[in-house]
């Protein structure tokens, strides 16, 4: 980060945000802080790289402000909240907020989620990114596509070659098969899934490229992040 990075904190409960301010400030980071979700739409304006939202302001729904905010900016944003249950999680991933922490959050987890996704997003503008701790992976445009396993461990295997390549017998070890003739068609049909997941977010992009009776080479640059 060679920048200084702007980070906007929306939050009401000030006895946590001013010592959470503090600690960023010491980090490097320049905070803009809203105790409202008025005052929050107010300072949308200002240059900021990412933005930390709790979930418990006293006024208006938190959740349309995180609607309103991922539709209007290609910009990471971290939900706090001091309910963890699993419901209140499946909210705010489901409305495209980036992570989730309950509170009491723990700062130098915090700072790691920050930067994380700030290379993460940085990445975005050439790089298809493959989240290891998610198993999900986002193409340029921030569009991210959950993933199986099976389809993760796909990925893993193009990003560790030299050429963005996997051969069919790489995939057939990935099923847990031999290849055992060249008409075995598992392989192919694996590869025609993840392609037509993949190709509904970019159809005017190509992903894959067949060689012919060897594997499979994808076509954008592959990068890996992970906490």
């Amino acid at each position: 980060m060679k920048d200084k990075i702007t980070i906007l904190f929306v939050e009401n409960d000030i006895d946590f945000s001013q010592p959470m301010e503090k600690l960023l400030i010491l980090e490097k980071f320049n905070v803009i802080t809203a105790s409202s979700i008025d005052v929050a739409k107010q300072k949308l304006d200002q240059k900021f790289d990412i933005a930390i939202l709790d979930t418990n302001l006293s006024e208006g729904n938190p959740i349309e402000l995180l609607r309103f905010f991922k539709e209007k900016f290609k910009k990471p944003l971290i939900l706090l909240t001091v309910k963890n249950s699993v419901n209140d999680r499946i909210v705010g991933l489901n409305n495209n907020a980036d992570y989730y922490l309950p509170k009491p959050v723990v700062f130098e987890e915090l700072l790691a989620v920050i930067k994380n996704l700030l290379r993460k997003y940085e990445l975005q503008s050439s790089y298809w990114v493959l989240d290891e701790l998610n198993l999900t992976i986002t193409d340029p445009e921030n569009k991210t596509y959950t993933l199986t396993i099976t389809e993760y461990n796909i990925f893993k295997i193009i990003y560790e070659s030299d050429e963005n390549y996997i051969s069919r017998e790489e995939i057939y070890e990935v099923l847990g098969k031999k290849l055992t003739s060249a008409s075995e068609r598992s392989g192919d049909m694996l590869i025609s899934r993840i392609r037509k997941k993949i190709d509904l977010g970019n159809k005017n992009k190509k992903t894959f490229t067949s060689i012919r009776g060897k594997g499979y080479k994808f076509l954008s640059k592959l990068t890996i992040t992970k906490l």
